[in-house]
């Protein structure tokens, strides 16, 4: 998101830190939310259709504008569902890991997720750098295209990059979401709740 809206903004460091206010105050609301609604009966239901909406508002809809209230508007939204997510998440594998696995088991899952930044850092970076901006730099009939989506200056390829990870993580997480596996696990927590 920094080189993103760096790379639109020619380097302006207000408009990151707008953006970067916005996602702070979307985990301070939406841990008060979390904490002040009834938990959520369909957990997964939650986590499935929180993802598809952050890919898609956080991801999807930010790369098809070049608005600075629009992007903080967006990333308030996105990092909104990106609170409901964790929670809901959190709640269903403290619920179906036994206590004696949580230490191991969180554990895991931590290094696991926050593992995986620095290589999807690079990966972005790498990919921005030598594959999405020098395709968008050049003139051809596929950029042209995408040109009246994306912009044709600085940051469009990153903004094409984006763009197909939102809709990549929008899909995968509907996917899920109908994944029988998933379904059956809401139906066990509505049999336990009941």
């Amino acid at each position: 998101m920094s080189a993103f809206v760096l790379s639109k903004t020619g380097g302006d460091q207000n408009a990151l830190s707008m953006v970067q206010i916005a996602n702070s105050l979307a985990f301070l609301i939406g841990g008060i939310l979390v904490t002040c609604m009834k938990p959520a009966v369909r957990k997964t239901n939650v986590i499935f259709i929180s993802c598809a909406i952050t890919f898609l508002v956080g991801n999807t809809l930010i790369s098809l504008f070049d608005s600075l209230p629009f992007w903080m508007v967006a990333s308030f939204i996105s990092y909104i569902f990106v609170t409901l997510l964790g929670a809901n998440l959190t709640a269903v594998m403290r619920a179906h890991v036994p206590i004696r696995m949580q230490g191991r088991v969180f554990s895991a899952r931590d290094t696991i997720q926050n593992g995986s930044i620095p290589l999807g850092l690079l990966l972005g970076g790498v990919l921005a750098d030598h594959v999405f901006e020098p395709f968008m730099a050049a003139s051809s009939p596929v950029q042209q295209v995408l040109s009246f989506l994306f912009g044709d200056g600085k940051g469009s390829g990153i903004a094409v990059l984006f763009f197909i990870v939102g809709i990549a993580g929008f899909i995968i997480s509907i996917l899920a979401y109908k994944n029988p596996i998933y379904q059956e696990l809401n139906e066990n927590n509505l049999v336990e709740n009941e």
